[in-house]
């Protein structure tokens, strides 16, 4: 065999096992992203996190979100790839954050179910429905307007 044949054959034998390592390495890496959870939040700061199929246990987690909190499911990408190193892209949740916002329901029917209590407050006025049966409506003014009859019933009705 002549020196060139045995040098390809040899650059072929290299390039074959460093293709199965290769292969091998980038079989144990986690690309994309996946939802976990935190598990942990350490006074100190650090955060550790678990996800589905890893078998390494809570994992100590970077973070890009500041509000991490205990049991939130995060989306997680993975340094170069590596599971063991999780970094937290995100919260996911399945609502939007409402604060400062309108919240339009739209239904035939809305029915809001409360063990104790029921209150809706808006500035200075209110509407509060206790367990008891009582209803307290309150405001700097109530305005009851009717297009036909307007009842007030009661086993007793005082006015002022």
């Amino acid at each position: 065999m002549s020196s060139s044949k045995a040098a390809r054959s040899r650059a072929t034998e290299v390039s074959d096992s460093t293709a199965g390592i290769l292969t091998a390495v980038l079989s144990t890496r986690t690309f994309g992203v996946v939802v976990g959870e935190v598990m942990y939040c350490q006074p100190d700061g650090s955060i550790s996190v678990d996800y589905p199929n890893n078998t390494e246990g809570p994992l100590t987690a970077r973070t890009l979100v500041e509000e991490v909190f205990l049991g939130a499911k995060v989306l997680l990408a993975f340094e170069m790839g590596e599971p063991t190193l999780p970094i937290i892209l995100g919260i996911v949740s399945d609502r939007a954050r409402t604060q400062g916002r309108t919240i339009h329901l739209r239904a035939d029917r809305i029915i809001l179910d409360a063990k104790d209590g029921l209150l809706l407050k808006c500035g200075e006025s209110g509407l509060e429905a206790r367990k008891n049966g009582d209803v307290h409506l309150k405001g700097r003014d109530v305005v009851s307007r009717a297009a036909r009859t307007n009842k007030v019933r009661g086993a007793t009705v005082r006015i002022n």
